[in-house]
């Protein structure tokens, strides 16, 4: 063993062959021993666990001291750590501008769309909300938040003496920026968005040394969040109503232009229209044709009544006349006549017609049979004259009647431009109606 330990050196920076040429007759030689662990091993041999063990053994109180030292480091890195804390709140994602929902919908998960849901939870963890709470809470003041990074507290070698150099550093504005994407990305490596599953909840999270500046961070992140989205919307409905205002000016103008061409054209062409109770126009002309029409209908059922009244007076059947029977007069020189016959009659049984008696009533009677007579011929003069005019004002009517058919059929043909012109004005009316009220309700979202 001790053969093996040991190994020949020579003279340092000498060759055994360039000693022999110059004439060297001996070597100075030296023996070392090597330690247990550069030991040689022959071939074909190999350690046991012994020999580990051995070797173990003899570094032994360099594994402990390296041991002590990294947990002595770790242990105090430990107690110095600050613990941290997590602050949670849950928010509910609802539809733009909800309706009442019924029953149905009550019950339904998916009531809101998946890519809405997911695109709120990117504007959750969008940087212009990060940079909103930072602002708010002045989050870039904190030493959480805008500490340098561990490296660079590293103290860099001089060069060149302090008289010698030239300090060279980026702008404000640079610092300023480099600032504010450190604490941004500081911000949002402690923020967690998860989104609850199968529901429209969203927890969000966030870790910090301080519990009540977590607690504050989740809270004024939900409420910004609500705000931005209230602005966004009011934002959209803003530009809406001012796009709606820009079309409402142009379709307003247009719809006045059409209902001048469609008035010029009216008066050119004579035409007068008037607004019915249902709203619409109609021509006088049609309306004046509807009256002749009813006027018509109304001359040819009076003229039936007094022709048929005409056709009793020409069979002389005075006494189913309706002015006959009620005249007061006839009725009493009938029931006058009607006496003085029996009072002839029973004379005549005793006195001949000479007798002066008899004559006397009878003259009274020839007297009021005339009267009856005159009486009667003036009611049938009345009926012919009523039925006389009947058929006249029918004619009359009838002839209007038919003036007014062709003054219609002419502004029938006048109007096939009117009614076009008039279709333009009541498509840009509704049109210019349609887009007030949207306006309006615009307006209405906007200020609500």
């Amino acid at each position: 063993m001790d053969d093996q330990n040991q190994v020949e050196l020579y003279g340092r920076g000498h060759r055994a062959d360039r000693l022999d040429r110059r004439g060297l007759s001996a070597l100075d030689t030296r023996l070392v021993e090597l330690p247990d662990s550069y030991e040689i091993l022959e071939p074909g041999e190999t350690l046991d666990l012994r020999s580990y063990g051995r070797i173990l053994r003899k570094r032994l109180p360099t594994i402990l001291v390296v041991f002590l030292i990294l947990f002595t480091a770790i242990l105090i890195a430990t107690l110095k750590q600050k613990p941290v804390y997590r602050a949670q709140v849950l928010l509910e994602i609802q539809k733009e501008n909800p309706d009442i929902p019924t029953i149905k919908e009550l019950y339904e998960l998916d009531a809101v769309s998946d890519a809405y849901l997911r695109t709120q939870y990117s504007i959750l963890a969008s940087e212009s909300l990060a940079r909103r709470v930072i602002d708010q809470l002045q989050l870039e003041t904190l030493p959480e938040f805008n500490s340098p990074k561990w490296w660079q507290f590293w103290p860099r070698k001089k060069k060149f003496p302090p008289s010698q150099t030239l300090t060279i550093g980026p702008a404000p504005e640079v610092r300023d920026r480099e600032l504010s994407q450190r604490v941004l990305e500081r911000f949002q490596d402690r923020l967690t968005i998860d989104p609850v599953n199968r529901s429209r909840l969203v927890a969000v999270r966030f870790d910090s040394r301080d519990p009540e500046l977590a607690a504050r961070v989740v809270n004024t992140l939900a409420s910004d969040y609500v705000d931005q989205s209230l602005e966004a919307r009011w934002q959209a409905t803003q530009r809406a109503a001012d796009w709606l205002s820009q079309q409402l000016v142009g379709v307003k103008a247009k719809l006045e232009k059409s209902e001048d061409e469609l008035q010029s054209y009216a008066r050119r062409k004579g035409l007068v229209f008037l607004e019915t109770d249902k709203g619409a126009s109609q021509n006088v002309a049609n309306e004046r044709l509807q009256q002749l029409q009813e006027q018509l209908t109304k001359a040819q059922s009076e003229r039936y009544e007094k022709e048929a009244l005409y056709r009793l007076v020409q069979t002389g059947e005075f006494g189913a006349l309706p002015g006959v029977f009620e005249n007061k007069l006839i009725q009493d020189l009938s029931e006058r006549l009607a006496e003085l016959k029996r009072e002839h009659a029973q004379l005549s049984t005793t006195f001949s017609p000479d007798y002066p008696r008899v004559k006397e009533i009878q003259s009274q009677i020839d007297e009021i049979e005339t009267s009856l007579r005159e009486e009667r011929q003036r009611a049938a003069d009345r009926i012919a004259n009523d039925y006389s005019a009947a058929v006249r004002r029918e004619n009359l009517v009838q002839q209007a009647l038919d003036n007014q058919k062709k003054q219609v059929s002419l502004i029938a043909e006048k109007s096939v431009q009117y009614n076009i012109l008039k279709r333009e004005v009541d498509t840009n009316k509704q049109l210019y109606e349609g887009l007030l009220q949207q306006l309006k309700e615009a307006g209405v979202s906007a200020g609500l």
